[in-house]
């Protein structure tokens, strides 16, 4: 049987879905023939909520790992130190993977480099073939897929939740607790959290949201509608070339060829025109929903559901709505 194991690092707040690995790792075994083994790392040893989310995610096998000196935010130092000792002391082979995300995928690589496996990067699917590991990911600011092939004993990569959820292991999992004292990387400065400007645009990458908007919103008070849905829906604000250049978003809101690439669950293009050059800095799984007063707009053509309308008829209406009880 296939062992897939998922690595969950508990309590830092730049992993938005630390489970979304448990829950990968679910989806590859049930078309796999696997069984998932899931490490939580924290501080504290009682962690009962996250064994249960780990368990209703799919994961067969426990290991709660705790570590008293990690800190209330670890950095990825940290995380790589504690996370590599407990491979080597599971003498894990096969598919490791972690959540998607700035601390995932710089962990998957980093880990793969110390115990000499195989890095393969943010994947969008992982299958077997035989003795034969199919992995396959974006590429070219995710214009291409690239198709990776290994036979390697131990491979790591980070994976998003899937849409479609695998149902959990019938039988309850078997839990292990252990207590860490391997010594973690020392005079690390702690991290310093500052709250974000409130006149600074977030910024699109990561967002599972994007509200994002071109030449066709015609100034900046379309660009302030924007940001009002944005908000509501808990988004980031995106923008065209043309709007960027005439001044109504800023540079770091910029998507596309010469911006920004977002992979959103969800993208919002608003008075968009739709140019190979802005939807370049689109993921391919990203779903599009386009709003345009131009039929022939090229959006239209991408978008999974599309609205002929004015964007003034259409965004107040829908904000309203939003707001709705």
């Amino acid at each position: 049987m296939r062992r897939i194991c998922a690595l969950v690092p508990l309590g830092d707040p730049a992993v938005a879905d630390p489970f979304a690995a448990v829950a990968a790792a679910a989806a590859i075994a049930a078309r796999s023939a696997g069984r998932v083994s899931a490490i939580l790392l924290s501080r504290e040893a009682n962690a009962d909520a996250a064994v249960a989310q780990a368990a209703r995610e799919g994961a067969a096998e426990i290991l709660l790992a705790s570590h008293p000196a990690l800190p209330e935010v670890p950095q990825t130092d940290h995380l790589l130190t504690a996370f590599a000792h407990l491979l080597r002391m599971e003498a894990h082979e096969g598919l490791v993977l972690l959540p998607a995300g700035p601390v995932g995928e710089e962990l998957a690589a980093r880990l793969a480099l110390r115990l000499d496996a195989v890095p393969l990067g943010r994947c969008t699917d992982i299958a077997w073939d035989g003795r034969t590991l199919t992995a396959r990911r974006p590429a070219y600011g995710g214009r291409a897929e690239a198709v990776l092939a290994t036979e390697a004993p131990l491979c790591f990569a980070a994976m998003r939740r899937p849409v479609e959820t695998s149902a959990p292991a019938a039988d309850a999992p078997a839990v292990r607790a252990i207590t860490l004292d391997v010594m973690l990387p020392g005079d690390l400065p702690p991290p310093e959290i500052r709250e974000p400007a409130a006149d600074r645009p977030r910024r699109p990458e990561g967002a599972r949201i994007v509200v994002a908007g071109g030449r066709g919103m015609g100034g900046p008070e379309g660009f302030a509608q924007l940001r009002e849905l944005a908000a509501v829906l808990d988004g980031a604000v995106g923008a065209s070339l043309p709007a960027v250049d005439a001044g109504w978003a800023a540079v770091a809101q910029q998507v596309g060829q010469s911006g920004a690439f977002v992979t959103p669950e969800l993208y919002l293009a608003i008075g968009l025109s739709g140019t190979p050059q802005h939807l370049a800095g689109i993921g391919l799984n990203t779903r599009i929903v386009a709003v345009n007063s131009d039929p022939e707009a090229e959006i239209f053509r991408v978008a999974e559901l599309g609205l002929v309308a004015p964007w003034q008829e259409v965004l107040p209406k829908l904000i309203e709505k939003l707001r709705a009880p």
